[in-house]
């Protein structure tokens, strides 16, 4: 656009404006001036921008569904571990040998072949009861080796919630507090502070069986559902039947 047809243009506008023009006649101006094919070349442009907009976000969302994907086994594989070895730490039962029958040199030559360490020895000899001492030794291995995979899944957890979706997140949150709540119970327990009032044993076991496990399976059905939504809508489908 040249100055002169520049000047017209804009002392149009302008004139339209004093005389109270309103927004179609002013479009109707620029219309005429700058062309049918100028217009229809901005709107190209501005439809182009928006598709590389929406195009990007897509993208960012995909990648982060992807990440979701990539942590989910990983993050499961952690939970079942951490499942297992609470299991095993408040409802096994654990069986010793009859330490009552044995004499001294028996009871010598089975300490000196056990896998005990130099301080479950030392605990263990300075106990009359062998038998209740020797279990609170595999209860103790056990409670340690529940709390080292519970702290391999809760700092899996924190380190990827940020790609959980929000609904999968907080029941993974939910289950990482049940987990903490049953062991601290339980090493409740295996000091000593049971009592009439504060069974923490049973407190242990109700929270792992009547809320642990349930949220486990929930959780289970919420992941299978991100992982294989065409699985889960078919379920539902025939469900509705």
């Amino acid at each position: 656009m040249t100055g002169n047809i520049e000047q017209q243009f804009l002392g149009l506008v302008e004139q339209l404006v004093v005389a109270g023009g309103g927004g179609a006649a002013i479009a109707y101006v620029i219309f005429r001036f700058l062309g049918k094919s100028w217009i229809e070349n901005q709107l190209a442009k501005d439809l182009e921008i928006a598709k590389s907009e929406i195009s990007m976000l897509a993208t960012r969302r995909m990648k982060l569904h992807d990440k979701e994907y990539v942590v989910f086994p990983e993050l499961w594989s952690k939970l079942n571990n951490a499942f297992d070895s609470l299991d095993q730490a408040i409802t096994l039962f654990r069986e010793s040998p009859d330490f009552q029958s044995m004499g001294v040199d028996s009871l010598n030559e089975w300490l000196n072949g056990s896998d005990l360490s130099d301080n479950e020895k030392s605990y263990f000899v300075g106990e009359k009861n062998k038998g209740l001492a020797y279990c609170k030794i595999l209860e103790r291995r056990d409670l340690l080796v529940a709390y080292k995979e519970f702290g391999d899944f809760h700092k899996y957890l924190q380190s990827n919630r940020i790609f959980l979706s929000p609904e999968i997140k907080e029941n993974f949150d939910q289950i990482d507090s049940l987990i903490q709540e049953s062991l601290t119970a339980k090493t409740m327990d295996l000091k000593g502070y049971s009592n009439a009032n504060n069974n923490f044993l049973l407190e242990a076991l109700n929270k792992f069986k009547k809320q642990v496990k349930p949220l486990k399976v929930e959780i289970e059905s919420l992941v299978q559902a991100r992982l294989f939504p065409e699985s889960h809508t078919g379920k539902n489908n025939r469900g509705k039947r």
